[in-house]
């Protein structure tokens, strides 16, 4: 008997409507409906909820070739997205010694490059990046907006101070003048989010729980 069976076959027997058992588990109706029609899985912390409502063992319900292959597809995205975020993060790591260097005069680079490559970057990660767990803490969050801010401040006094900057100032061409501020204020934001993003969004391994489909499997 599939996943999907099981669940119907149980809900039935403990007298539970699809609405009453989405209610238990904070989930939609319509989720459930989609797993008892097989047009989706339940993850691994719904099937310890459900063995639970249901009085029936994890291995009961993870009994089922389907369900393990989903969950053996789902492992290995897991892994390519944590691949990507970690490289991503040293890539933008990288990035921004360079940038920082050459807005001080040590390396010579294209810097509208650059900050197109630490953009494109950023977006990657972060569209990448799934472990929000972790900030669901006021602690863990408001860690991240203080270093934000202070990472801002430190930017807004250390970067205009290149001599590029006071160089493009000197111009009497005042639309000029207000790109080139413009330029700044945006180098200081982008700057100030990467930096964040080093101190607050170190991947961690995330902890993929094989030790359930294992057991399915004996």
């Amino acid at each position: 008997m599939d996943i999907s069976d099981k669940l119907r076959q149980y809900r039935k027997q403990n007298n539970l409507t699809q609405k009453e058992l989405a209610d238990k588990l904070h989930l939609s109706r319509k989720t459930i409906s989609g797993w008892e029609n097989g047009r989706g899985y339940p993850d691994i912390k719904s099937i310890t909820q459900l063995s639970e409502i249901f009085g029936v063992s994890v291995d009961d319900l993870l009994k089922d070739d389907n369900l393990l292959e989903h969950y053996n597809e789902q492992n290995k995205q897991s892994e390519r997205a944590e691949k990507i975020v970690k490289i991503t993060y040293y890539l933008n790591l990288t990035l921004i010694l360079i940038l920082y260097c050459n807005l001080f005069d040590l390396l010579i680079i294209n810097t509208s490059l650059f900050l197109l490559l630490l953009l494109t970057n950023l977006v990657i990660f972060f569209s990448t990046y799934s472990d929000w767990d972790r900030f669901k803490k006021n602690k863990r969050s408001l860690k991240a907006v203080i270093a934000f801010v202070v990472l801002l401040m430190v930017n807004s006094s250390v970067v205009p101070l290149n001599s590029e900057f006071f160089r493009l100032l000197a111009v009497n061409n005042q639309a000029e003048k207000l790109g080139v501020i413009t330029g700044e204020i945006l180098i200081i934001l982008l700057l100030s989010i990467c930096l964040t993003l080093i101190f607050c969004f170190y991947p961690r391994k995330q902890q993929r729980k094989r030790n359930s489909n294992n057991s399915a499997k004996n």
